[in-house]
């Protein structure tokens, strides 16, 4: 494999694993520590593993089973669900190639080897941006020979959301901002979350500077990840040493995006990281995009800035972000 994607150290350091479960039953003393931890790890490394999440490993399985059966469809079969102009449905083998980070962390020299399949949140008829047109209520491209495909991953993206929603309770205290601040912003009540389900061949040895998924940050607010039982994540920490995520059984892996970074003016981390199948075997990992409106604008979140400490970034919504940072990424022809 190329030299570049080797030449960083790798680290000793850990991943924090939270236990959500005593806040979650009410326990004031276990929210506060909880928040404290949070907090920390939000700061330093930006990723941390949560604990007793209230989703069921039952449930958890049966998306892996259905992603494995997706990815399985003969090609032709999954594009017919082709991504087209966004990222909702299937997106090729090589489709892909991260470039935000190449000069720092390493070249994708070849296409990123990993195929996705992206579902977003369903708008009905009567959902107010359904009628207002807006850009992003879209309809999802659901393939039509998986009986019980939609019905899973419908089940399993609400079980999500809810986990998404404990996090942002946690963030909003973290920052001294009431607790239901953020889950009741105009930004996040309603937000635009996207499931990504991820297939990863092993790495092909005949091609060196290949990545399942280059170097990159999330574009979003954070990302809550269920993975499989094969490693193959690295995150960039503050030395600038790679950290290995390991594959922790019963856990959610959850990482600030770069939303979170620029609105809280800094004080949460967006970590760049990378995926490498060295495996030898398939892989898939389910992560959910936790993502605002599109529309709705920050410079940084109220009291993180003042005469001394003065915002740090534009004002700016998601949408514009994902404006300015559309080249970075490709849609196969």
């Amino acid at each position: 494999m190329n030299h570049v994607v080797t030449e960083r150290k790798i680290s000793n350091e850990t991943i924090a694993v939270i236990d959500f479960g005593p806040s979650m039953a009410g326990d004031k003393v276990a929210f506060d520590r909880t928040v404290r931890e949070v907090k920390q790890a939000s700061e330093q490394l930006g990723f941390f593993f949560i604990k007793n999440h209230g989703v069921s490993q039952d449930l958890i399985d049966r998306m892996f089973e259905q992603t494995v059966r997706f990815h399985a469809l003969p090609l032709e079969k999954k594009m017919e669900v082709k991504a087209l102009t966004t990222s909702i449905g299937y997106l090729p083998l090589g489709g892909q190639t991260q470039k935000t980070y190449a000069s720092l962390y390493g070249e994708s020299k070849h296409p990123d080897r990993s195929a996705s399949f992206y579902i977003r949140r369903e708008y009905g008829p009567d959902h107010p941006d359904r009628k207002n047109n807006r850009p992003w209520a879209l309809d999802n491209h659901w393939p039509d020979d998986l009986p019980g495909f939609r019905e899973v991953a419908q089940e399993y993206f609400e079980a999500m959301t809810q986990v998404a929603r404990r996090v942002l309770v946690f963030h909003a205290t973290a920052l001294g901002l009431p607790p239901d601040y953020l889950i009741g912003h105009e930004a996040f009540k309603d937000g635009n979350h996207t499931l990504r389900l991820l297939h990863y061949p092993p790495a092909d040895p005949a091609l060196e500077g290949q990545f399942g998924i280059g170097p990159h940050s999330d574009y979003g607010y954070g990302s809550l990840l269920a993975q499989s039982k094969l490693p193959g994540l690295e995150i960039i920490n503050r030395a600038g040493e790679w950290v290995q995520a390991p594959a922790l059984e019963g856990c959610l892996l959850f990482n600030n995006g770069d939303m979170c970074q620029r609105w809280t003016n800094d004080q949460f981390r967006s970590a760049p990281h990378r995926v490498i199948n060295r495996t030898g075997k398939e892989r898939h990992s389910i992560p959910l995009f936790v993502n605002p409106r599109e529309d709705v604008k920050f410079d940084c979140f109220p009291g993180l800035s003042d005469v001394n400490h003065p915002p740090k970034y534009k004002p700016q919504s998601f949408g514009e972000a994902l404006a300015e940072r559309k080249n970075n990424y490709k849609l196969p022809k």
